[in-house]
């Protein structure tokens, strides 16, 4: 099931006109996520010289934003699409000033880094399109330091009868500002949403990973997130 659902999403994220056309619609989201991200990432105390991986990247407009952010740490984007990436570094040589340190492309459950390499793991809407979440996880806590903090988001497959509209008018809107020969590729609010993890999933998934010990999952009404317990959650 797991496996069928990735499948149903791999055409738009490598189609070269849909990415450009994602690049420059979703910088607005992508800045407010990072403030979202920032708040959370001076709670959980993440240290000034923090190495930072976005998992998932897509054009890393949030790995840029955080990056403006926090100057002094170093940003890692990884992608499994090719041309997410070569849009991202596109995007980041039209910026001024300098760039996050470095674009990938590579697969989050075969991370390639070594084991302990980062201080903090980020991933926005990415998980829906991964098929194994558990080797996922298992790779984000290889991946991660000693101490190191994780901040996971991602759409929730449970949405209540009553926010489906609300998804469906969504999906209508996004399609309709896209390129016309993209408009019927299988992504959008819609195939995220049914491609994505209930919280029963997600906690089972957990549970049978290395990363369940050092990490909390909140669900949520249209999304759920799973990271690292801030202040006294820590001794609860």
């Amino acid at each position: 099931m797991a496996d069928a659902r990735q499948r149903s999403e791999e055409g738009p994220i490598r189609d070269p006109l849909f990415v450009e056309h994602y690049w420059r619609v979703s910088w607005r989201p992508a800045k407010l996520a990072a403030r979202w991200v920032a708040v959370k990432m001076r709670k959980l105390g993440v240290p000034p010289t923090a190495r930072v991986l976005d998992i998932g990247c897509g054009p890393a407009w949030l790995t840029h934003f955080l990056w403006l952010r926090f100057p002094t740490m170093r940003f890692y984007a990884l992608d499994a699409s090719e041309p997410m990436i070569m849009q991202a570094r596109k995007g980041s040589s039209s910026h001024s000033g300098d760039a996050p340190s470095g674009f990938v492309v590579g697969d989050g459950c075969w991370l390639p880094f070594r084991a302990k390499r980062f201080d903090l793991i980020i991933s926005g809407a990415t998980l829906h399109h991964v098929s194994d979440p558990v080797a996922f996880f298992d790779e984000v806590d290889r991946a991660l330091a000693d101490g190191g903090h994780v901040i996971i988001a991602d759409v929730n497959r449970d949405v209540s009868r009553l926010l489906w509209p609300l998804v469906v008018v969504a999906d209508w809107i996004e399609r309709r500002l896209r390129p016309a020969a993209t408009r019927n590729l299988g992504e959008g609010f819609v195939a995220s949403y049914r491609a994505a993890y209930g919280a029963e999933e997600i906690q089972r998934f957990l549970k049978q990973s290395s990363l369940g010990r050092r990490v909390r999952h909140y669900p949520r009404a249209l999304q759920h997130w799973i990271q690292t317990p801030e202040g006294k959650e820590k001794d609860t």
